[in-house]
């Protein structure tokens, strides 16, 4: 499995000859992480949610016409907001992807929280979202390391409360280069005491697992 990483909660997994994109948001095409003219076939968009962090509708327009065979699939209410905007998308997973309901962590404020969808590909890989309120992961997790609703804390002792083979950080645009670097370091650390794998990707990097 060849993962890659294009800025925040943007994955590229590619695996038994499928590429499939999670969360395509602003940060990933605002910085140039993403451009769809030199995207190789995407076979399947996962969106966890619809912030804009995770999902840019224009970068999804962009895909959309330039891979008209693209699976898209979300929870239900992004494929409503897509509808609205031409694009078709589906609320099933299919024969390597599975998907269920996981709540996105609470905002400041008591604003109201989106539908979260937790995916897990090939049954070797798990990608939550924005949420820490999950029970079960599978053997590698991209794990959201800091958000305005989390904690750099919560995230590692999720870690170690579940036990994957491998972390994949996600969801930490908000770190300045020379903190992710740091934290980075301090979570190998930390994690490889607990028998724990840590993969501290930068953007562009495939990594093998």
């Amino acid at each position: 499995m060849k993962i890659t990483k294009y800025v925040h909660s943007c994955l590229l997994v590619e695996d038994k000859g499928k590429r499939v994109l999670i969360d395509p948001g602003i940060y990933s095409t605002e910085h140039n992480a993403l451009d769809v003219a030199y995207l190789e076939k995407i076979d399947v968009l996962l969106l966890t949610h619809e912030h804009q962090d995770h999902m840019d509708v224009s970068f999804v327009k962009l895909l959309a016409a330039k891979f008209p065979d693209i699976e898209i699939i979300s929870n239900s209410s992004v494929v409503t907001l897509l509808g609205r905007e031409g694009i078709k998308a589906s609320s099933q997973g299919n024969d390597f992807i599975s998907m269920e309901d996981t709540p996105h962590e609470k905002i400041l404020g008591n604003q109201a929280v989106p539908r979260n969808t937790l995916f897990t590909l090939w049954g070797r890989f798990t990608h939550p979202g924005d949420s820490l309120s999950f029970e079960r992961t599978s053997e590698i997790l991209a794990l959201p390391v800091q958000a305005p609703w989390g904690s750099f804390v919560q995230a590692m002792e999720k870690a170690v409360s579940l036990k994957p083979k491998l972390v994949v950080p996600i969801h930490d645009w908000h770190w300045r280069d020379e903190a992710r670097i740091s934290l980075y370091e301090r979570s190998r650390v930390f994690l490889k005491e607990h028998g724990i794998s840590f993969a501290a990707l930068d953007t562009g990097q495939p990594f093998e697992a």
